[in-house]
């Protein structure tokens, strides 16, 4: 159950990347900036790192894991929807 969700919180992490990119927001994190958004190579590394942790009989990391994933998938979101209300805003008032 950890690792699905540690696997939906990572795609979820990539396409609010995605989004956010979209309307002007920078990648905070300079390991990912050559990734950028790529919902198939954040999910590959997300996979690959499910599969270490459990090789390694780890897998109760990922429970940690998730919820500092899912931070970053509210931070996401709010940075997201930040953006959009000031791009709504921007447009009301010159519009």
């Amino acid at each position: 159950m950890a690792a699905a969700v540690f696997m939906t919180l990572n795609i979820m992490d990539a396409y609010l990347t995605k989004m956010a990119l979209s309307v002007g927001a920078v990648e905070a994190n300079p390991l990912m900036t050559f990734i950028g958004s790529s919902m198939i190579a954040k999910g590959l590394i997300a996979a690959v790192l499910v599969f270490i942790l459990y090789w390694f009989e780890k897998e109760r990391a990922l429970r940690p894991l998730n919820f500092m994933l899912f931070g970053v998938v509210v931070w996401n979101l709010a940075i997201y929807w930040l953006l959009m209300s000031a791009r709504l805003d921007f447009a009301m008032i010159g519009g």
